[in-house]
């Protein structure tokens, strides 16, 4: 059984999105940290790389780079009781910084895990990294007891501090990732600064 990392909360907005163009719509069954379902008709390809749009409340609305993750197809005859449709998968800013400077793109030992909030950067640590190490997400996969390069973006307080860490488990996403179980080599010296940056040094 799949084990969600973050929870999903039922909410209806009016999405926008296409390939190339905003030329199609539908509405979210569901959003959650790291993606958003997409109910509609229109079944594209897993993998399929879309620019969304969402009308979040009034006139605010967000602009996404996603891929898609997942397809719920629905047979015509059941199409009056359930909505099909997709899964999406928000592409990370260090996605996204790779498609502009090439090289990071080939750096397999590179890997980022991003805090938007304080309160996120605050619950991650609580809940792992105070702990001596991280699981994150990479698009290659990677060998066990692999030294890697772990940044960790606190860009509420514009700081990015640097770990190498050695990988102590893998294992395959259902979108085609790998997600990877982390510990720092030096965790004294990790949690020095990460408890600085948490406000408790």
């Amino acid at each position: 059984m799949e084990k969600r990392r973050h929870r999903r909360y039922a909410k209806r907005f009016r999405v926008r999105y296409g390939e190339t163009q905003l030329d199609k719509t539908g509405f979210s069954g569901d959003v959650s940290a790291t993606g958003l379902f997409v109910m509609t008709n229109h079944q594209p390809k897993l993998g399929t790389r879309m620019h969304v749009e969402v009308g979040v409340e009034g006139d605010k609305v967000l602009y996404l780079e996603a891929v898609v993750a997942r397809l719920a197809i629905v047979a015509p005859e059941l199409r009056g009781v359930m909505k099909g449709g997709f899964g999406m998968r928000y592409l990370t800013g260090a996605e996204l910084m790779a498609e502009m400077v090439p090289h990071l793109k080939d750096n397999k030992a590179r890997l980022v895990l991003s805090y938007g909030t304080k309160e996120a950067f605050l619950a991650a640590y609580e809940n792992e990294l105070k702990r001596g190490g991280a699981f994150v997400f990479s698009l290659q996969e990677q060998k066990q007891d692999t030294i890697l390069t772990l940044e960790v973006d606190c860009s509420f307080m514009g700081k990015v501090l640097a770990f190498e860490a050695r990988v102590v488990h893998v294992a395959q996403a259902p979108d085609g990732r790998w997600g990877l179980g982390l510990m720092f080599l030096d965790p004294a010296a990790a949690m020095a600064s990460l408890g600085a940056m948490a406000g408790l040094g």
